[in-house]
Parts: C-alpha cells; sequence; structure tokens
C-alpha cells in the first residue's frame, strides 16, 4: 500500500470525523498553504514559542483609525508575513474591505501555490 503525502496540519483546527483524532491532515499541498495561511494571519506575532517572528501585527490594527493608513499597514503585514514564511505562495493581491454594518474588517487574499511545475491561482476570504 502507497504511503499517503501529508501536508500539515488543517487550520482552523478541527475534529477529524474519519479517526476522531483532534488534528486533521492537510491531504493536498493546496489545502496545506491555505492552512498556513490562516495560522500565520491569526497568530500574533510574539505568541509562538522559539520563533517569536511567526504570525503577524494585525492585533496591534484594533484600535487604530479606520482609515486607509490602516488597510495599507494590514495589507502590508500579510503580504510580508506569507512572502517570508510560505515558500511555495505568492501573494498576488491582498484587498480589507469593511462590512455593511461598519463592525468587522475583511481581507481578501489572492495568492498562487506552487505544486512541482504547476502553479495554480486562489484566494480566500477572511475575517479580521
Amino acid at each position: 500500500m502507497p504511503k499517503k503525502q501529508k501536508y500539515g496540519i488543517r487550520f482552523p483546527f478541527r475534529v477529524n470525523e474519519d479517526n476522531g483524532s483532534v488534528l486533521s491532515i492537510c491531504e493536498n499541498p493546496v489545502e496545506g498553504v491555505n492552512s498556513e495561511l490562516m495560522h500565520i494571519i491569526f497568530t500574533p506575532q510574539g505568541q509562538r514559542l522559539r520563533r517569536p517572528d511567526f504570525g503577524t501585527r494585525l492585533i496591534q490594527f484594533i484600535f487604530n483609525p479606520d482609515d486607509s493608513q490602516t488597510w495599507d499597514d494590514i495589507v502590508s503585514e500579510i503580504d510580508e508575513a506569507v512572502r517570508d514564511r510560505i515558500a511555495n505562495c505568492s501573494v498576488e493581491s491582498v484587498q480589507v474591505a469593511e462590512s455593511d454594518d461598519g463592525n468587522d474588517l475583511y481581507v481578501r487574499i489572492v495568492y498562487t501555490v506552487r505544486e512541482s511545475e504547476k502553479v495554480t491561482r486562489y484566494e480566500t476570504i477572511a475575517k479580521l
């Protein structure tokens, strides 16, 4: 029986219904990159033991004014974090948008994943 390739732990964490384990494993490179992307974005920088540079400083923007400068800072923070930490992922664009009621921010990330010779474009939306 061929050995099954694994691509990291799925984020956010959820129970694997196949075997009841808490950690579900990504089964293809795209799932792996998307999980890494979410993990980096939602981990405050300095929180990981022995990896103080892992994550983003997005938590610092909570009380900043809701203006284009803050949005540009968020875009830069996400772009830099992904560029530095996910080797087979290239961010094409990051867009920040406000919810209709003005209470939430959403980030749309368009990125490409390199799998051997193949490069595929994806996007994800995260609520900050």
